[in-house]
């Protein structure tokens, strides 16, 4: 399948980056980590799952805080650099990432409330790796008549 990497719409990349950024900011920073996880568990008991966020240690918060900022310097580097390389990976990374929900949801017993993010994830993949997939003509053919 061929690629368009030096056709992708600059806007879709950058829209991606800043759906991303709302999660993702709040992850970044331990206080709004941690609201965000009782948010999530709220959520969590209104799907009929536990409503109250386990206690959680200072190396897990780590994690949680070392993903959020990881993924927040991934937003910024495609809000600046809106490239076809980076809807290629980022599109790819959405299908990987939704199939990680679905493993800690149905093996670990993660919560429910996780597979709500399976809707933004894969709607950002789709999007985006049509950008990249989709058959465009080559720069300036059409002009050529």
């Amino acid at each position: 399948m061929k690629m368009n990497l030096d056709r992708v719409r600059r806007r879709k990349v950058r829209f991606w980056a800043l759906v991303d950024s709302s999660v993702s900011y709040t992850l970044a920073l331990p206080p709004l980590a941690e609201h965000f996880i009782s948010l999530l568990y709220y959520v969590n008991g209104k799907m009929g799952g536990d409503p109250v966020a386990p206690d959680i240690t200072a190396l897990q918060m780590f994690f949680v805080c070392l993903s959020g900022t990881l993924v927040a310097m991934w937003c910024i580097a495609r809000y600046l650099k809106p490239i076809g390389l980076f809807a290629l990976i980022d599109g790819w990374g959405r299908v990987w990432v939704s199939l990680l929900i679905v493993w800690f949801v149905a093996v670990e017993g993660a919560p429910r409330v996780l597979l709500l993010f399976i809707v933004t994830e894969m709607i950002g993949a789709v999007a985006q790796l049509h950008e990249v997939y989709r058959w465009k003509p080559p720069i300036g053919a059409l002009d050529a008549d």
